[in-house]
């Protein structure tokens, strides 16, 4: 994969994901989609000049698997998670997690954006 400034998308929401995507091309070089797999971690392992966004909803053990699995490789790519506010545990999971940022939904393609660019561009 070239090195880009490049956010790698979760939600199974195809309404959701289509708007972070949408969201999300002007702040970053590139906006890759992913589906829950087994492979994902293997694959984000390494990468630079990037971040996670994930949708803690419905698939909450997933995405926490998921950065946990990160965390224990090594990996220090950012990942921002997005949930209700009922999802409180969740929330308190990824706060342990170094690296990691929970948004509360709803929130603006403005609130989105600002942890982006916080997360993946150089210097931030």
């Amino acid at each position: 994969m070239p090195e880009a400034n490049t956010a790698f998308v979760f939600d199974p929401d195809p309404v959701e994901r289509a708007w972070i995507v949408s969201a999300l091309t002007p702040v970053v070089d590139m906006v890759v989609t992913l589906e829950a797999s087994p492979t994902v971690a293997g694959m984000l392992r390494g990468q630079k000049l990037a971040c996670l966004i994930a949708s803690a909803e419905p698939e909450e053990n997933f995405v926490l698997a998921l950065v946990r699995e990160l965390r224990r490789s090594g990996s220090a790519l950012p990942a921002i998670i997005l949930g209700s506010h009922s999802a409180f545990r969740t929330a308190i999971e990824i706060a342990r997690l170094d690296g990691t940022t929970f948004l509360e939904r709803p929130l603006t393609t403005l609130q989105l954006r600002s942890a982006v660019r916080r997360a993946c561009q150089p210097g931030a």
